[in-house]
């Protein structure tokens, strides 16, 4: 418990006073970015990662599918279109990939849960950029993309969580094959 404690004050979460207490302290989601990049990617395994996202991401997109505006569906919308022509195109689609996964975290209204996630991106960006790299890859998620945008069109919260939580699976276990793990 006292190890925990110093770390959540370390990440500046906590503050203790001598005598006084601990007491959370007010932080923003941008004050965690650093520290949580720096905890994810020096001291959890790959698997964990992806576990971890697993958990976030269909999450995310049940909120999304509550809160999606029309504006954000446009955009998706354009975006999977993006990613059609870059497929047929044979060429990656890494930015739009992201992007679709910004605009899902952005739709949430969770501005916490959306800051952890990118770091969790930004430690993946590798292995997500060389998932895309076969063309096969890239339809398979294409594909999951196009069911989760449906779900979020029709605000299908369980459907979204359910479409989401399929892909990142999904994803996850090439990411490990393609790192030699499991």
């Amino acid at each position: 418990m006292r190890e925990a404690l110093r770390t959540l004050e370390l990440l500046g979460v906590i503050e203790t006073h001598a005598g006084g207490g601990t007491f959370v302290r007010r932080v923003a989601p941008d004050d965690l970015v650093r520290p949580l990049h720096s905890l994810i990617a020096r001291g959890h395994s790959v698997p964990d990662v992806i576990e971890f996202r697993g958990l976030i991401e269909p999450a995310l997109a049940a909120l999304a599918a509550a809160r999606i505006t029309e504006a954000q569906l446009a955009e998706l919308r354009e975006i999977l279109a993006a990613q059609e022509r870059k497929v047929a195109g044979g060429e990656t689609y890494v930015e739009e990939d992201t992007r679709f996964h910004e605009i899902i975290g952005d739709a949430a209204k969770n501005e916490l849960l959306t800051t952890m996630l990118a770091v969790i991106w930004d430690v993946l960006r590798a292995s997500r950029e060389q998932w895309l790299q076969t063309n096969q890859r890239a339809h398979t998620s294409l594909d999951a993309h196009r069911r989760i945008f449906d779900a979020l069109a029709r605000h299908d919260v369980e459907a979204a969580r359910t479409a989401s939580a399929e892909h990142i699976r999904a994803v996850g276990e090439g990411i490990l094959k393609l790192l030699g793990g499991t």
